[in-house]
C-alpha cells in the first residue's frame, strides 16, 4: 500500500516546469551558458536578479494598479492569470507559517495618467520592473510600458523543483525597446487563416514584446476581405464564402491586437498580385497579348489577365474609395501599398497599353509603373494616410510623399541581381526614407534546423536569424539611423495555412523580437538558445505549439501528454465568448474569474480529477 501511495503522490505532484535540449550527437557537445527555468526573453537592457526566492499562493496574487479602471490594464490582469498560474499543473500552497511570499503586485504610470486607446509608432514602451520585500513593481510612463512590464514579470514565475510557484526576492530591470518597430507579417490570401489562429500569433506576438501586425489581405490567389464598399471582390475573389474575413471578424483582430498593444497594418498589394479582383472586376485587370491574340498565357511569363491596368481611370477611382474603407477601418493611420514584383511582359503584349504609353510620353514599364505609384501615392497624401511600400518602386525612383516607410526585402543571397540589404537599407535612410527591414528574415524559407560552418556543425537554424545586426554596416548620419525603424519577420503563405503557421513561426521569430527589442550586444547565439528553448517550453505551456529547437524536452506538458496546453481553452478562440470588462476599484485577485472562464475551468479541473482516479486505479491493478 506504501509504494501505491508513493507512486500516486508522484502522479499527483511531479509537475515540476523541466525544460532541457540536448546534443545532436554525443560527440558535439553544445557550446554557450545554461539558463535558469525564468530566464527573460527578449532580454532586457539591465537585470539584476537575486538567486533568493519567493513564494506565490497559487491563485492568490492581488494585483493593484493606478490605470485599474483601463481596459487594457484590467483586461491583462485577467489575460495573465492562467499564465501565471498554468490550468494543468498542480501547485503547492505555501503552508501558512512561511514569511517568504509575495504579496502583490502593483503596476503605475507616473507622469500623465493615461489610457491610451491605441499604440502608436513612437509610443513610450519602457518600464522598470523591481521586486523588494516582497513587493513587486512595475512603473511606465504610457499603459504599453506597463504591459511590457507585466510580461517580463510573467516570465519570472516558475515552478521549482518542491512544486512551489516561486520568483525572485530581488529584482531589478531597466528596459525599452531598441527599435520602435517590431513587425511580423502574415499572409492570409496565399492560404486562408482562421481568426482563432490569428489571434493565438497576437499572442505569442506580445509575448515577445513585437508591437506590428503586418497583415497580408489579399493577393492572385484570393481576396477574403469583406469590403463594405466593393462586397463583390470578396464574393467573387475568395475561396468561398467561409474564407472570408467579415467586418466583424476584422474588428475582432483588431481589438484583440489593441488590447495587446499590437498595431494592425492592412496590406493591399497593388498593381501586381491582383488577379483575385478580376473575378469581379475584370475592366481592372490588362489582358496579355502573344501573337496578334488577346487573353493568352505564356507558362512562366504572363497568365491569360493579371495586374493593374495603369491605363483605365476605373483603377484609381476603385483605389481611392477602398483605400478610404481601409483608412476608415483600421485605426492605423499606416496603409502598406505593395507595390513589388510588377512583372511588365503582360503589360508590353496589349497593344492598347502600349498605344497609350506613346500617347502620353511613358517611355518605358518602369516609367509607366512610376505613373501607377503617384496616382495611388496621391490618394494616400489626399485621406492623410502614411504609405508603407515595397522597396521595389522606390528601386525605379518614384518620388515617395515625406513620411514614406520603404520595406526592404530584396538581398544579393536571394538573387544575384539584388544588392545586399544593408546597402538598401544605408541608401533609403540616407535619402531620407523610414525604412524597415526584413530581406533576412523570411521565415517561411525552412531548412533542416542546423546547418554547417567551418568552425561548428551546430549553428541552430535560428542562429541565422538572431545573428542578423540591422546598423552593422550602417555608415550614415546619426540623424539617418533614427530612420531605421526596425524590421518584420515575414512569414508567407505559399505552404502556411492554420495548421501549421503557429509551429512554422514560433520560436524562430523570437530571435526576430530579441533582436529588435534588445540591446546590440545580447548577441551570444551559444547562450541564446538555452533562453530560447525555456521560453519555448514557456509558450507551450500557453498554448502555442512552437517547434523545438533541438533534441530535449520540456515537460509533461507537451503536445500530446496529460497536461499539455495546447487546447487549452483558456488559450484558444474557436469558440469565443464576448464579455465586458468591470473594472475593480482597487485591486483584481487573480482567485475569481469571470463566470464563463470558471465554468471552462470547472469541467478541466473534473477532468483532472477522473484522471486522476483512474490513474490510482491503474497503478493498484499493476502493483496486483
Amino acid at each position: 500500500m506504501k509504494y501505491l501511495l508513493f507512486e500516486f503522490l508522484l502522479v499527483i505532484f511531479f509537475v515540476y516546469i523541466q525544460c532541457e535540449i540536448t546534443y545532436i550527437e554525443v560527440k558535439y557537445p553544445l557550446k554557450g551558458k545554461r539558463s535558469p527555468p525564468n530566464a527573460v526573453w527578449p532580454h532586457p537592457q539591465q537585470i539584476n536578479i537575486s538567486n533568493d526566492l519567493l513564494y506565490i499562493r497559487p491563485n492568490d496574487l492581488a494585483v493593484y494598479s493606478n490605470l485599474q479602471t483601463c481596459d487594457i490594464i484590467a483586461k491583462a490582469i485577467e489575460r495573465y492569470k492562467p499564465i501565471f498560474f498554468p490550468p494543468t499543473l498542480d501547485m503547492k500552497q505555501p503552508s501558512s507559517n512561511m514569511e517568504n511570499i509575495l504579496q502583490n503586485l502593483t503596476l503605475n504610470v507616473k507622469g500623465n495618467i493615461q489610457c491610451e486607446k491605441y499604440i502608436e509608432l513612437n509610443s513610450n514602451e519602457a518600464y522598470n520592473l523591481t521586486i523588494k520585500q516582497k513587493f513587486a513593481l512595475v512603473e511606465a510612463y504610457s499603459v504599453w510600458g506597463l504591459l511590457r512590464g507585466l510580461e517580463t514579470f510573467s516570465q519570472l514565475i516558475y515552478i521549482n523543483e518542491q512544486n512551489y510557484i516561486v520568483i525572485n526576492s530581488s529584482v531589478d530591470i531597466i528596459d525599452s525597446p531598441r527599435f520602435r518597430h517590431r513587425g511580423a507579417m502574415l499572409d492570409s490570401a496565399r492560404h486562408f487563416l482562421p481568426v482563432s489562429i490569428i489571434k493565438k500569433n497576437l499572442d505569442v506576438m506580445s509575448y515577445n514584446k513585437l508591437n506590428v501586425f503586418h497583415w497580408h489581405l489579399v493577393d492572385d490567389q484570393s481576396f477574403p476581405f469583406e469590403s463594405k464598399t466593393f462586397p463583390n471582390l470578396s464574393r467573387a475573389g475568395a475561396y468561398s464564402p467561409d474564407h472570408v474575413y467579415t467586418p466583424d471578424d476584422v474588428a475582432d483582430i483588431i481589438e484583440h491586437a489593441r488590447l495587446r498593444g499590437i498595431r494592425v497594418i492592412p496590406e493591399i498589394d497593388t498593381p501586381g498580385h491582383t488577379f483575385s479582383w478580376s473575378k469581379s472586376m475584370p475592366e481592372l485587370i490588362t489582358v496579355c497579348w502573344t501573337h496578334g491574340k488577346p487573353y493568352q498565357s505564356i507558362y512562366s511569363i504572363q497568365g491569360e489577365m493579371e495586374i493593374f491596368n495603369p491605363s483605365e481611370p476605373r483603377v484609381y477611382s476603385t483605389m481611392d474609395a477602398l483605400l478610404r474603407e481601409i483608412h476608415e477601418r483600421f485605426p492605423s493611420n499606416y496603409i502598406h501599398l505593395g507595390m513589388d514584383e510588377v512583372y511588365d511582359k503582360c503589360w508590353l503584349s496589349n497593344p492598347n497599353i502600349r498605344q497609350w504609353m506613346v500617347d502620353n510620353n511613358i517611355l518605358s514599364t518602369k516609367n509607366l509603373h512610376k505613373y501607377y505609384a503617384d496616382q495611388i501615392l496621391d490618394i494616400t497624401r489626399n485621406i492623410s494616410v502614411t504609405p508603407i511600400v515595397w522597396q521595389d518602386v522606390w528601386d525605379e525612383h518614384v518620388e515617395l510623399p515625406p513620411g514614406t516607410i520603404i520595406q526592404v526585402w530584396k538581398d544579393s543571397s536571394d538573387n544575384i541581381e539584388f544588392s545586399s540589404w544593408a546597402s538598401y537599407l544605408n541608401r533609403a535612410a540616407n535619402e531620407g526614407y523610414n525604412v524597415i527591414l526584413s530581406s533576412p528574415w523570411y521565415l517561411n524559407y525552412i531548412s533542416y534546423g542546423k546547418y554547417n560552418t567551418d568552425t561548428s556543425v551546430m549553428n541552430l537554424e535560428f542562429f541565422k536569424y538572431y545573428e542578423v545586426e540591422p546598423l552593422r554596416h550602417f555608415s550614415g548620419s546619426s540623424e539617418a539611423k533614427e530612420r531605421i525603424l526596425g524590421g518584420e519577420a515575414c512569414l508567407w503563405g505559399e505552404f502556411v495555412d492554420g495548421t501549421n503557421l503557429l509551429s512554422r513561426f514560433w520560436p524562430k521569430a523570437a530571435a526576430v523580437a530579441e533582436r529588435l527589442w534588445s540591446a546590440a550586444s545580447i548577441n551570444n547565439s551559444e547562450d541564446a538558445q538555452f533562453r530560447l528553448d525555456v521560453h519555448r517550453c514557456r509558450l507551450l505551456r500557453r498554448g502555442i505549439p512552437a517547434q523545438p529547437i533541438l533534441n530535449g524536452y520540456c515537460g509533461n506538458y507537451d503536445l500530446g501528454m496529460s497536461k499539455s496546453m495546447i487546447n487549452h481553452p483558456l488559450f484558444n478562440y474557436d469558440n469565443p465568448i464576448w464579455t465586458e470588462t468591470i473594472a475593480p476599484s482597487s485591486a483584481r485577485s487573480f482567485a475569481s474569474l469571470s463566470s464563463s472562464s470558471s465554468s471552462r475551468m470547472f469541467n478541466y479541473k473534473l477532468y483532472h480529477i477522473v484522471y486522476l482516479i483512474l490513474s490510482l486505479f491503474f497503478v493498484y491493478f499493476c502493483r496486483k
